[in-house]
């Protein structure tokens, strides 16, 4: 096969700059209302209070919106034809790609005025052949925690260039 360049290889085990996100209750509420959520306790602080949280907090996926609104920042001629910023994506002679699996594991709530920091690395870059040719999967790991150094989630995510 030999998708993967030895330049692409290179980009194994690849770190990224870590961002930060604050997180506000409006941004809480926005993804509860967009994702159906109707518990109180993520749109009113006496409701979170009441519930044993110190004030209002994000439903569990939340996460998905702190790590796709910093890294997608960029200007668009920084993005490939799927959306995804070029400096994210290894060199690679494909022409498409698409979503594979993802995995979290949940650890500590965000809450509103939390400060959540978001670590990347490459873990992991092979490939497989497919029905329609040689198949490549990127694994990222996103790692995600808040203002105290206390884990979030962490997230692996797998993307398939073909």
């Amino acid at each position: 096969m030999g998708v993967i360049t030895e330049e692409a290889r290179l980009w194994a085990d690849r770190e990224y700059p870590s961002f930060d996100f604050e997180v506000t209750a409006t941004d809480i509420a926005k993804f509860a209302h967009a994702t159906g959520e109707t518990n109180p306790i993520h749109f009113d602080k006496e409701a979170a209070v009441a519930a044993g949280y110190s004030t209002i907090v994000a439903p569990t996926l939340f996460t998905y919106v702190v790590r796709m609104h910093a890294s997608a920042m960029v200007p668009v001629d920084q993005l490939e034809t799927d959306g995804s910023p070029s400096a994210d994506v290894p060199p690679l002679p494909t022409r498409r790609a698409m979503a594979g699996e993802t995995s979290v594991v949940v650890g500590v709530p965000v809450m509103a005025g939390d400060t959540v920091t978001v670590g990347k690395r490459l873990a992991e870059m092979y490939e497989k052949e497919g029905r329609s040719g040689p198949l490549v999967f990127v694994e990222m790991e996103f790692t995600f925690t808040n203002q105290r150094g206390e884990l979030v989630a962490r997230e692996n995510f797998t993307r398939i260039y073909r």
